[in-house]
């Protein structure tokens, strides 16, 4: 058995050494095929299983709530919060709940080693342990009291803080007035989790300030009919308070999300990236179909050349147990060669993997990434491996058994449906490539409605903000013979944001008519320095810009005007609670693209920066300078020299500046990169197809030599041969271009419309597609047509 096993091994290795081109192509794909599977399978099943490991977790459920804030896109977001009289009225409604735990995000800027650390963590009562998941590596929560004086830190915070875990006992400050004693250390927790925290406050939850809201989760009883509950809180109406009239409560809804739920549902930011994830998992699964549908075209193909060393194997006493062995081995052995490859290939490229689908926090969290775990993935990896060739066998195990075992047996349908198989898939890629390819090309080439070239932004960090005016700065930073000019912008109101969900400094109600009809509607505001307009080149349509003539007037951008729905705006004056006062619209500018292209622009807006506002807890955060092209590295060095002394609270040069142009380039990250993946995963496809229909071509025409001798001698031209074998690898084509292309069509429109800025799809890319591959299948068979053809008609009939 082993003798035979290892001829087997030789004859098949023998076997790829003699079509190595067709080998090579057939491994490097499935490899490819097999990569993308893995990786965007892996970051699907991560991305979907947020916070999977906490015990009973089938049972515990966040109440959320849709309608407290909007999207970007205008629809109504999801948040994990839930305000206190909603909580008290649905557990009476709801006698299902067995245990309830609240809890609510703390952050502290904190002195340590001489520089300052930015923590975060979580108020909590001791629900929280009885609900999540907590290992504790020393101390423990018993035996402490809700009031603020005791503290669980995570292992990597203690590291951090004390250097070590044994650190039981001792004062965690976060303030002069909050000065925890350590209770416990507990592991940290895996990186797909939604609870972000590296301390836990042992505290009676209050509900957030002015709103009066808190993160709410529910356990169940067991056996509760959780259809049932969702029912009676799709019918539930809100009971919170709205004292000042702007909150649309009557349109609140409720909602029960799972664990892994509150992850993709109430993060409107990640709307996109989710999408994303998809489009890629998909896309290596078809890949790697492909792959396996070409690796078994190539086999059958060369069994089939083999037929009669396999009838002498069989003569020669092969029982159907020895030729499925062999059959295995040949199937087998450049499968197992590929997934080597493949393992290589995600070695390599992980560091880029990571980067990639890192999940990058905002706000209070900003600086905090989530990060798929390697030794998972590899794990995952080796399962999908395992299953896969499992699955492979079972399907494949009957047709190639009467392969090797039944020689009468011509499986023209089935090999023919595994070419329509890889031409679809190809088809389908190509198509969706080409029209990634002018969607990128259109966010690229597209104006953003200002000018954002060769200028910095610096980011001097909030708390920088908020301890000192760093306004005093800006005559310094003008000062140096490679800057042309510097403005300055609020916090929260940087020019460019990767969230299209909120611009601006603030929210405000803005009312232009005595009887204001929207009462509830939300304007942002930016508040910018009077440099701002100038600076960034930005176009008056109507109206006057702000000076020191009117410095209290605000300027709307185009798509406030048309939403505003006033044409007199300019002319109108602005009301408050008191009646008409002293400020005005003086102007319309041409509305400028500020986040990734999947985001509408909203309705702006904006105000020169005052005193005032420093006063009201609005200062400057942001500069914008413009430098002279080719002296960055001068600019840089100056931006770092004059604002050391502001900086106490120690922003690194990596966080503060960085360039405008690569902040967009950061926006059409992810638009790149499908794009390269599919371009990729389409040749891929292509090509390995392309080497199919050569396969089965040559099959052919080796076949009927004698009929194309004879065809010739009654007087056949080789365009009447090659016509002959076109014409039925034609209907293949069409048949798979038949199902890809109307496919293409509905995935692409359904992809361009989550885009507020996209190209418009147009016929052309698909005939272009139709006739590519129609190409590629005659530029396939043409030179085993032609040898075939020109071959010597005595020769091939008495082969025969």
């Amino acid at each position: 058995m082993q003798n035979k096993t290892q001829h087997y091994f030789k004859v098949t290795f023998r076997e790829l050494v003699k079509y190595k081109t067709q080998s090579v192509i057939s491994i490097i794909g499935l490899a490819i095929g097999f990569t993308a599977f893995v990786l965007g399978g892996y970051w699907l099943w991560w991305e979907t299983h947020f916070d999977n490991f906490h015990p009973d977790g089938d049972r515990i459920y966040c109440l959320t709530t849709t309608g407290l804030v909007k999207k970007a896109t205008g629809a109504d977001a999801d948040l994990d919060q839930l305000h206190v009289n909603d909580l008290a009225e649905i557990k009476k409604l709801v006698p299902e709940i067995e245990k309830v735990c609240t809890f609510s995000n703390l952050h502290y800027s904190i002195k340590n080693n001489n520089s300052t650390l930015r923590v975060y963590g979580l108020v909590c009562d001791h629900s929280f342990f009885d609900f999540f998941r907590a290992d504790f590596i020393a101390g423990t929560y018993k035996g402490t009291y809700p009031d603020g004086t005791a503290v669980i830190l995570t292992e990597s915070m203690a590291q951090k803080f004390f250097g070590t875990t044994d650190c039981v006992g001792k004062v965690f400050e976060l303030s002069e007035q909050t000065r925890p004693v350590v209770a416990g250390v507990i592991k940290n927790y895996p990186d797909n989790s939604d609870l972000l925290f590296q301390f836990l406050l042992i505290d009676e939850v209050q509900p957030l300030r002015h709103v009066k809201r808190n993160t709410t989760y529910v356990r169940l009883l067991k056996g509760a009919n959780v259809s049932k509950i969702k029912e009676k809180l799709a019918t539930y109406k809100s009971h919170a308070e709205d004292p000042w009239g702007t909150e649309n409560i009557d349109q609140w809804k409720i909602n029960l999300r799972t664990l892994p739920e509150v992850h993709l549902y109430c993060h409107p930011e990640l709307e996109n990236r989710i999408r994303n994830i998809h489009i890629l998992a998909l896309a290596g699964f078809m890949a790697f179909l492909s792959a396996l549908m070409n690796l078994l075209v190539l086999f059958i193909g060369q069994q089939q050349r083999k037929q009669t060393k396999n009838k002498t194997y069989l003569c020669i006493g092969a029982s159907p147990k020895d030729m499925l062995l062999k059959g295995w081995t040949e199937l087998f052995l450049p499968m197992a060669i590929a997934y080597l490859f493949a393992f290589c290939l995600i070695e390599v490229i992980f560091p880029y993997y990571e980067s990639y689908t890192a999940w990058n926090h905002y706000g209070i969290y900003e600086g905090v990434s989530r990060h798929i775990d390697k030794s998972a993935l590899f794990f995952n990896a080796i399962i999908s491996l395992i299953t896969s060739m499992f699955v492979f066998w079972l399907l494949t195990l009957l047709p190639i058994r009467n392969i090797l075992c039944n020689m009468k047996t011509n499986p023209i349908f089935f090999k023919r449906g595994l070419i329509v198989g890889q031409i679809f898939i190809g088809s389908l890629f190509f198509i969706t490539s080409l029209i990634l390819f002018q969607q990128l090309n259109f966010i690229l080439t597209k104006s953003k409605g200002l000018n954002y070239e060769n200028v910095i932004q610096v980011d001097m960090g909030g708390e920088n903000a908020y301890e000192q005016d760093i306004r005093v700065l800006m005559p310094e930073l003008q000062n140096h013979p490679y800057i042309t000019d510097v403005c300055y912008t609020a916090t929260n109101a940087n020019i460019f944001t990767e969230q299209g969900d909120w611009y601006g400094a603030y929210v405000t109600h803005f009312a232009f008519d005595p009887a204001d009809p929207d009462p509830k509607r939300e304007d942002r505001v930016m508040l910018v320095s009077k440099e701002f307009f100038s600076f960034f080149e930005l176009t008056l349509k109507q109206g006057n810009w702000i000076d020191d003539s009117n410095p209290n007037d605000y300027i709307v951008n185009e798509t406030g005007f048309k939403d505003l729905g006033y044409n007199d705006l300019l002319q109108r004056s602005m009301y408050n609670r008191e009646g008409v006062t002293n400020q005005k619209v003086c102007g319309i500018i041409e509305d400028y693209i500020y986040s990734p292209m999947q985001y509408p622009v909203g309705r702006t807006f904006f105000r020169l920066h005052t005193d005032k506002d420093v006063t009201d807890y609005i200062p400057a955060q942001y500069f914008y300078i413009r430098y002279i092209p080719e002296h960055k590295k001068e600019v840089l060095e100056h931006i770092s020299k004059v604002t050391q002394k502001l900086n106490t609270h120690g922003v690194t040069s990596q966080n503060m500046c960085i360039k405008l142009s690569d902040l967009v380039d950061k926006f059409n990250r992810p638009e790149k990169v499908i794009f390269s993946v599919f371009s990729i995963i389409a040749v891929v496809c292509i090509l390995i197809s392309t080497f199919g229909i050569y396969s089965l071509v040559s099959l052919s025409a080796q076949q009927r030599k004698k009929e194309i001798a004879i065809r010739k001698v009654n007087g056949a031209t080789f365009s009447h041969i090659l016509q002959l074998f076109f014409k039925g690898y034609l209907i293949l084509v069409i048949i798979s271009n038949f199902f890809a292309l109307p496919l293409g069509y509905i995935l692409m429109k359904r992809w361009l419309e989550t885009y507020a800025n996209h190209i418009t799809l147009t016929i052309w890319p698909f005939i272009a597609v139709f006739f590519i591959t129609c190409m590629i299948v005659l530029l396939s068979i043409f030179r085993q047509v032609k040898e075939a053809a020109q071959a010597n008609p005595a020769e091939s009939v008495k082969s025969e």
